[in-house]
């Protein structure tokens, strides 16, 4: 293997420079190394994960949005600001003036105008895939 670690090395530059053109272009990510994400907080170091989502509200189902990317944001750009503002809000720092925040966030992105409920969830990414995967719900705003 070591025999092969330089033409590894070259071939994953080369495929970090055709992810980033692709990207720039407007299309998907094709080579996972290329993102900063798989290396900074890759998903399954830790037997505990958090995260902040928000959920619509259509009559009396909630639904789980989903992180899809916009003229403004991509998909981990959407996640970093629900987060920021989501841990903010649930320590109760100025939590009005950061509800008003998440609330312009979500309209520069959402174009219905429905009610939002802002949950954390929590759960242990070793048990994605099985049949008994549980996300614990912790209810933080009603947006």
């Amino acid at each position: 293997m070591q025999k092969y670690t330089k033409y590894l090395f070259f071939i994953s530059i080369f495929l970090s420079f055709v992810s980033l053109y692709i990207i720039e272009k407007g299309g998907k990510e094709i080579y996972p190394f290329f993102s900063w994400k798989l290396f900074t907080s890759p998903s399954g170091s830790e037997k505990f994960e958090e995260q902040y989502r928000l959920y619509k509200v259509k009559g009396n189902d909630t639904i789980r949005v989903l992180y899809k990317a916009t003229d403004l944001y991509d998909e981990n750009n959407l996640a970093l600001i629900t987060g920021f503002y989501g841990k903010k809000i649930e320590k109760n720092e100025d939590r009005e003036r950061n509800i008003r925040k998440m609330k312009i966030f979500i309209k520069s992105y959402q174009q219905e105008n429905i009610n939002f409920l802002l949950f954390k969830e929590n759960f242990n990414p070793w048990e994605l895939g099985k049949p008994t995967f549980k996300i614990k719900k912790t209810l933080i705003a009603r947006l």
